[in-house]
């Protein structure tokens, strides 16, 4: 953070519940479009992210993109305005069409994108322009998103079998994946493992 904002005791306290997994910010609004085994089909409406490219292996480069976006909504933008902790933050190693993020990276620069759900009701337009130009707004458009939720720590094994569980949900149905997918995380770090919720998913289409 660069010194001149910081989380309030306010926010501390705000933020005690999440040891037990329950949220008290808001999510990107969504219309449920239909259920297969485990996995939820959803229509999300257009919603508002910062996002932020990190180099490096997961935990440090997920680590430090969701600290510059902490110190974002913290208060580190042009009008030092303080934003409501939402949930959840994407993560994804690569370019992706669920959301339109431009990757600021090298063709050979190893890394992962984090991005941060801001709101239901702003456009790009009227977020606060970050300090850390690394960091870019966007409002994502509306999107068919398949999900899978999976509970406990944000571990490679997990993601893994998350993904695998959601594509071999989804075989044979009437849904196909399109992109390769993202993870989104609903939870602050510090939340006990067990009432961590974590999501899988994967932007797709409606066959025939």
């Amino acid at each position: 953070m660069n010194g001149t904002t910081k989380p309030l005791l306010t926010d501390t306290l705000r933020s005690i519940p999440g040891f037990f997994g329950i949220r008290l910010g808001s999510e990107p609004a969504y219309h449920m479009e239909g259920i297969v085994g485990h996995v939820e089909i959803r229509r999300y409406a257009p919603a508002l992210l910062a996002h932020v490219f990190a180099e490096g292996g997961h935990d440090a480069a997920v680590g430090a993109a969701r600290e510059k976006l902490a110190d974002y909504i913290h208060g580190d933008n042009e009008s030092r305005e303080k934003m409501e902790m939402t949930s959840p933050i994407f993560q994804t190693t690569g370019e992706f069409r669920m959301f339109p993020i431009p990757l600021r990276k090298q063709p050979n620069q190893d890394g992962w994108t984090v991005a941060f759900f801001l709101s239901n009701h702003l456009d790009a337009g009227e977020a606060p322009l970050p300090d850390d130009p690394a960091i870019g707004i966007l409002e994502s458009p509306e999107v068919l998103v398949a999900t899978l939720r999976y509970n406990g720590y944000d571990t490679e094994e997990h993601r893994s079998l998350a993904k695998e569980e959601l594509i071999l949900a989804l075989a044979g149905s009437r849904w196909t994946v399109i992109d390769h997918v993202l993870w989104a995380s609903y939870d602050q770090t510090f939340a006990i493992p067990h009432f961590r919720r974590n999501e899988v998913q994967a932007l797709v289409a409606r066959t025939s």
